[in-house]
């Protein structure tokens, strides 16, 4: 592929986050410390200098900024502090920003004021819609909403049918994204021919990777073992929450009182504790900074686990409230929980940081096609002289 160079592209990445590659010594010291950095896989020097030189196509088409799991070595083994971690994630902002069709992503990870706009207004729209279904669904008076305690049985039925409309939101946007990401990426290897096959064959790393981020123990240090214990552990909470709220709302969410032992309580309670737990472990790090790692984290960069921690609190507190028969906190309880966790799902996964989750495991399953792709090539490479001189020695003959 050809690599032509766009002027003025730089500033463009620079839009996404700190990029200061000045003091920057092409030494190659942050690629040899990386565990993941790979001949196939040459980062983070590689895709840095890439927009640095503003080949824009070809760092587009790169999956290198996902492999990379943000572990911090090179930048603290980078003899002139420029920070190479710090670059990559910018990477990856600009990635996401050209994966989205929207120029949403774009725009939102290039300004914290359109973050919290979209967060805002999405909340704002939420709290229009339950405000419309009671007076006029319902039909119910506002002096009646504000001061009538009631269960909240007769709006399971709609809650059901909304749950599924707010995650085909994120779902369709990401799979477009998803599509165009593909493109970016194997296109790059043109004289590569990759068989269909193969994405069939590999289709399980997608699965490995998005629930084991098995990728983050390769990263040394006793530091990166218990982040990836926290990671794991935030995303199979996660993972259990989206599983439940899509597949297995009418039972998790009902009126009905059911003892401590039952597995419904103690699903919601296992997850709970482990999103406030987490989220609030990695709100302590960032703002005290105390992980080089960390050390320039902003106010962009705590969005995402301010809003797990709030939904977590206000999931909890709504549950505690139906318990206790408080029906009309329960009530308000309720829609603030749905105006913070509406906005994470429409807002922070399709098109903020939360995307990460879902691009990284792509990436490294594209890498996994493109790497077998590669390995059955070089054997038919080999093979072919072998057939050849057995034809040749039979004419011989």
């Amino acid at each position: 592929m050809t690599n032509l160079a766009i002027p003025g592209f730089l500033d463009q990445v620079r839009r996404y986050g700190r990029f200061d590659m000045n003091a920057c010594l092409n030494c190659g010291s942050c690629t040899l410390v990386c565990n993941l950095s790979e001949n196939n896989a040459s980062f983070p020097r590689r895709p840095i200098q890439k927009a640095i030189y503003g080949f824009k196509k070809s760092l587009r088409g790169s999956l290198e900024p996902w492999l990379c799991h943000d572990c911090g070595d090179c930048s603290t083994t980078c003899p002139r502090q420029a920070e190479p971690r710090e670059s990559m994630m910018t990477l990856r902002r600009y990635l996401i920003g050209q994966y989205d069709p929207t120029g949403i992503a774009a725009r939102i990870l290039r300004s914290k004021a359109w973050e919290l706009t979209a967060i805002f207004l999405t909340a704002a729209i939420v709290f229009a819609l339950a405000l419309y279904y009671h007076l006029y669904y319902v039909e119910l008076t506002l002096p009646d909403l504000i001061s009538t305690p009631m269960g909240m049985e007769h709006m399971f039925g709609m809650i059901v049918d909304f749950t599924i409309i707010v995650f085909l939101i994120p779902l369709f946007i990401l799979l477009i994204s998803t599509i165009r990401m593909q493109r970016f990426a194997m296109a790059r290897d043109s004289d590569l021919k990759i068989p269909i096959r193969l994405y069939f064959v590999e289709v399980l790393t997608v699965f490995v990777h998005m629930f084991t981020h098995k990728n983050i123990k390769k990263c040394t240090g006793e530091i990166h073992k218990k982040r990836w214990t926290k990671h794991w552990l935030l995303g199979l909470a996660v993972s259990l929450m989206i599983i439940i709220k899509v597949f297995f709302l009418t039972w998790f969410q009902t009126d009905s009182i059911y003892p401590i032992y039952h597995p419904q309580r103690w699903l919601g309670y296992f997850a709970t504790v482990v999103m406030i737990y987490v989220s609030f472990d990695i709100l302590r790090s960032r703002i005290k900074k105390q992980e080089a790692m960390h050390k320039f984290s902003e106010l962009s960069d705590l969005t995402l686990p301010i809003m797990l921690m709030l939904v977590a609190i206000s999931g909890i507190a709504v549950h505690i409230f139906r318990y206790l028969e408080f029906s009309m906190a329960c009530h308000f309880t309720y829609a603030i929980h749905l105006a913070i966790a509406v906005p994470l799902v429409v807002v922070e996964l399709p098109f903020g940081k939360w995307a990460h989750t879902i691009y990284r495991p792509l990436a490294i399953y594209f890498q996994s096609v493109k790497e077998r792709a590669l390995a059955e090539t070089k054997q038919l490479v080999e093979e072919k002289p072998a057939e050849e001189l057995i034809i040749k020695g039979t004419q011989t003959v």
